[in-house]
């Protein structure tokens, strides 16, 4: 699928989670949830742009940015 590129405010929204190593909940467009600490932001040529996810046990997570359908932080 085409990466759709996503609203400048919701890049920078996820730029400071990373930059706060936040803790975050993500429900996907498919109704995945991911929860973990927000890591770094990644553009990976020809896939899209991604969050990556830290978690205490899986460890890292990539989440394409055009598939986030909601996300929240504590």
């Amino acid at each position: 699928m085409t990466y759709q590129p996503i609203k400048c405010s919701d890049y920078d929204q996820y730029e400071l989670f990373c930059m706060h190593f936040s803790m975050v909940k993500i429900i996907t467009t498919d109704n995945t949830q991911v929860v973990g600490n927000a890591k770094n932001l990644l553009n990976l040529k020809g896939e899209g742009e991604f969050l990556l996810i830290e978690h205490q046990e899986k460890g890292e997570q990539r989440v394409r940015l055009d598939h986030i359908k909601a996300i929240s932080y504590f």
